[in-house]
């Protein structure tokens, strides 16, 4: 009973890896220290795609599921989880293609913004400052 829970445990982090891995860097706007977390999981997830090495993510739920009694998938999270289901079959290359471009995306705006922020403190704006009044 414990394996398969733990199982699910690790497809549930996989997904919030994921996320935070497409997403994390949007988050950064708001909160600029998670850039670096971000970061490390944008390095592991280009290694991956790069080295095409199986994640250890997915082997470590896949030794709970067996652990369990369950049989296991033989392709990877992405394609086992979400390859038909979130976008058309076989489109997991293209899917790639968009989560990484997002991930540019995220990162320019992380840029655009905190040198924005760094010349508005320059000029001795403070964040928060309002030229009307309050409401």
């Amino acid at each position: 009973m414990i394996w398969r829970f733990l199982g699910d445990v690790m497809m549930i982090l996989h997904a919030a890896f994921l996320l935070f891995f497409v997403f994390g860097a949007f988050l950064a706007w708001k909160w600029p220290k998670l850039i670096w977390v971000n970061l490390g999981i944008v390095v592991w997830n280009l290694a991956i795609v790069l080295i095409d090495y199986d994640c250890p993510l997915t082997g470590s739920e896949k030794y709970f599921r067996r652990r369990g009694g369950e049989s296991v998938y033989d392709a990877g999270y992405i394609n086992h989880y979400l390859d038909g289901r979130i976008w058309p079959e076989g489109a997991t290359p293209t899917a790639e293609k968009v989560g990484f471009a997002l991930v540019i995306i995220g990162y320019v705006g992380f840029f655009v913004l905190r040198h924005r922020r760094r010349k508005a403190a320059a000029e001795g704006k403070v964040r928060g400052d309002s030229v009307g009044p309050r409401t």
